[in-house]
């Protein structure tokens, strides 16, 4: 059962806001067998899921819907995107694999580019640019590496930036929508120009004018997260975010210096979806900002039996400060901090049961041995280990099958790791 919120403004309790969120997010009772089918409704559900070079685990977008299915056939996710082409390659919330459906909504992004970039492969500046593309329409699909002209690394870790580099050159064309990503070898982008790798029905789809296109991607964020406030539900896709203000063309013929992004517009599409009925306002116990209700969002009126684990890179996850506010746990991603200074570990994953975050496992897959490593186990404030240990337990067995793993491991860090042993 659940209650609808009215068309006036409503007030969720934080524990009816954790309910709204976790069932938004697609968590709650498991099929018996996952497939296909389960994770193209998640993925619509979710509208997005994030990709990440990151490999302790495993790749960072198969892990969500095990999260939410269980094990399910994680060569499904690679099925509906590159050889089904139901999910594309694209910037969401950040690298993202996104429904096919959303190609039209995404476009503004494509397209502000699109003239500024081809004007650029006529001049004589862009003529590595021109030669790159129309490689790739010869001999597509190509990775960056696969390219005649490769071109040189610029200075600095971001070594693939600058004008004279194929991967840079590839990446802006991608941007720009002139090419597309047709597959991975390992994990090194496939590119071929969009017209090959994109479905005709998603190409030929109108695309809405740019800000009515950025108020479906906020209601869709609005959905995805259950309630949330102007920050949350925009953030979601990242919309009006610096991808979306920055200069078109390529970024090495941006104009330097302040005043080269545009302004911020979030606030006032956010107030016209209010004033359209398209958001319903909302506020929430100890929130102090306003927050926002997508008008088909429902409050389940029973407890959701939920259990997950959750990586950095899910989107349960992405706001920190929201989870903090939804859940009270303060956590940071630690992979980028010297690990003399981490505090729970390098791949740290939050751990769901029931209706909140409980505790947090430091995991890693030993691939060679064959072995789920439980590096840290740690209890969130006020949580126990008898309550949490069993259903973590359960859930660490099944992640350890679905990884084609042999055991686990569980080390001695954390007050949590002595319950799991």
């Amino acid at each position: 059962m659940a209650s609808r919120p009215g068309a006036s403004s409503s007030t969720l309790s934080l524990a009816e806001a954790r309910r709204v969120a976790i069932t938004a997010q697609g968590f709650g009772p498991r099929p018996k067998r996952p497939g296909l089918a389960h994770v193209r409704a998640l993925a619509a559900r979710v509208s997005a899921f994030q990709i990440d070079s990151v490999n302790v685990l495993t790749r960072a977008h198969y892990v969500p819907a095990f999260a939410r299915l269980g094990p399910y056939p994680s060569e499904t996710i690679d099925t509906l995107t590159y050889r089904r082409r139901e999910l594309f390659e694209y910037w969401g919330h950040a690298a993202c694999l996104l429904p096919i459906a959303l190609y039209p909504l995404i476009r503004y992004r494509m397209d502000r580019h699109t003239e500024r970039t081809q004007a650029y492969m006529r001049s004589a500046r862009g003529k590595t640019m021109a030669k790159a593309y129309e490689e790739v329409g010869e001999r597509g699909p190509l990775t960056a590496s696969e390219l005649s002209h490769k071109g040189s690394r610029a200075k600095g870790w971001w070594g693939w930036l600058g004008s004279n580099n194929a991967k840079s050159i590839l990446e802006h064309l991608y941007d720009a929508g002139l090419v597309a990503i047709a597959g991975r070898r390992g994990f090194e982008r496939v590119y071929d120009l969009s017209e090959r790798v994109i479905p005709r029905d998603a190409l030929d789809a109108p695309a809405p004018p740019r800000e009515e296109a950025m108020k479906q991607l906020i209601c869709l964020g609005a959905r995805a997260c259950g309630i949330g406030t102007l920050t949350d539900i925009v953030d979601y896709l990242n919309i009006d975010g610096w991808q979306d203000r920055n200069p078109a063309g390529p970024h090495w013929e941006w104009p330097t210096g302040k005043g080269r992004r545009s302004k911020p517009i979030a606030k006032r599409l956010v107030s016209e979806l209010v004033e359209e009925g398209r958001l319903l306002p909302a506020s929430v116990e100890g929130w102090k900002e306003p927050a926002y209700l997508h008008p088909n969002t429902r409050v389940p009126r029973r407890a959701v039996d939920a259990r997950g684990i959750v990586t950095p890179f899910d989107s349960l996850v992405w706001n920190r400060e929201r989870i903090a506010r939804l859940f009270g746990m303060h956590y940071s991603i630690e992979i980028y901090t010297p690990s003399h200074k981490r505090v729970y570990g390098y791949y740290v994953c939050p751990v769901l049961i029931g209706e909140t975050l409980v505790a947090r496992v430091d995991l890693k897959a030993d691939r060679r041995r064959k072995v789920l490593m439980v590096r840290g186990a740690f209890l969130e404030p006020g949580q126990r280990a008898r309550r949490v240990a069993p259903p973590l337990r359960d859930e660490l067995r099944e992640m350890q099958a679905w990884l084609g793993l042999e055991r686990i491991e569980v080390a001695r860090r954390g007050d949590l790791a002595a319950a799991l042993r």
